[in-house]
């Protein structure tokens, strides 16, 4: 588009080529991370380079996630040339994206293309809480009227089904850790380990009286092996049934 549309000695030129060329770099500057300082795209036969507030590199030395950037970015653009409306079904869009990207991607995209629906599949807490004007719909096994909820798992089997079930503003505006429990079921946010330690520890305060004493001995234990942070999750596990 840049070499066909621009047109040389030999090349009558394309407006109408050139107009699409720039609206792809318009709309990567609206959909690159602003982290990237990206200015626009130098064509240099046989190479591509993406020119930066930082410098310039080739666009083939791009990470994963910024050429799936670039690479929905152009898709996308196409479409917008020639359709007034459209709707994009996407799966699973963070994959190969940084946790800020899979957290800005669902905004920049679209101000970069507002003529477009969205619908999405994902498994990320960041991408589900991206939109606040957006329908986010959880998925959830359902057995003999019975419905996972709140991160309760329901194991399926031949019976069960899944169902759909909308969520409101509150869930949706969860923390990371809270859409992670509360709407993908990931019962602990810790690493397996760290949930395993806290466990043997709290054991060993099950069988004892709950006094002011008791509970700054478990936080010094606590703190002592890197747990700190945890003691509001051990002191409900250890009141919990009592």
């Amino acid at each position: 588009m840049a070499m066909f549309g621009e047109g040389n000695s030999q090349v009558q030129g394309n407006t109408e080529v050139l107009g699409a060329y720039h609206g792809f770099v318009e709309a990567l500057r609206k959909m690159l991370p602003e982290t990237l300082g990206f200015i626009d795209i130098s064509i240099r036969p046989p190479e591509v380079v993406i020119i930066t507030r930082s410098g310039e590199f080739l666009i083939d030395a791009s990470s994963g996630g910024l050429m799936t950037l670039i690479d929905l970015t152009w898709r996308l653009h196409l479409f917008s040339l020639t359709c007034e409306f459209f709707v994009v079904t996407i799966d699973e869009p963070e994959n190969h994206l940084h946790p800020t990207m899979q957290r800005s991607l669902m905004p920049q995209i679209m101000n970069a293309f507002p003529q477009a629906q969205f619908i999405i599949a994902t498994h990320s807490p960041f991408m589900v809480s991206s939109v606040r004007d957006s329908n986010v719909y959880v998925l959830r096994y359902a057995e003999h009227g019975n419905v996972a909820l709140g991160g309760e798992q329901i194991m399926p089997t031949q019976s069960s089904r899944v169902i759909s079930e909308r969520l409101d503003t509150i869930n949706k505006a969860g923390s990371a850790s809270e859409i992670l429990r509360e709407v993908l079921g990931v019962r602990a946010t810790i690493p397996q380990w760290v949930e395993e330690g806290l466990n043997i520890v709290v054991a060993r305060y099950r069988q004892q009286p709950i006094t002011q004493d008791t509970l700054k001995e478990l936080r010094r234990e606590l703190a002592k092996l890197g747990y700190g942070e945890l003691y509001p999750d051990a002191l409900a596990t250890l009141t919990q049934g009592r």
